[in-house]
């Protein structure tokens, strides 16, 4: 190997070197991009979580309350129901006197 040739392939190397390590550089930097992507993400979903938590609890409460709404509506039914049969037993009893 001549001196010209070494001389050039030392530059070769260099560059190569220079380019590697340039690339390198840029795939570092675009790895930090994507776990900070990642992480945003992963706080975005543990936030939704959160909420999805919460207004399950919400649903469960307005849940019970209508449930509880519904069984007093059904005993004001009930007292009513039997409020109009003595109502109309009375309303008989004295019709027939």
């Amino acid at each position: 190997m001549n001196v010209r040739t070494r001389k050039i392939a030392l530059k070769c190397m260099v560059a190569g070197a220079a380019l590697a390590l340039v690339a390198g550089c840029a795939t570092t930097k675009q790895l930090e991009e994507v776990r900070a992507e990642a992480e945003a993400a992963r706080q975005m979903a543990s936030e939704a979580q959160s909420m999805v938590e919460n207004a399950r609890g919400m649903i469960e409460d307005a849940l019970e309350q209508a449930r509880a709404a519904q069984a007093a509506a059904d005993a004001s039914q009930n007292c009513c129901n039997d409020l109009e049969r003595k109502l109309d037993r009375a309303l008989q009893e004295m019709q027939e006197k």
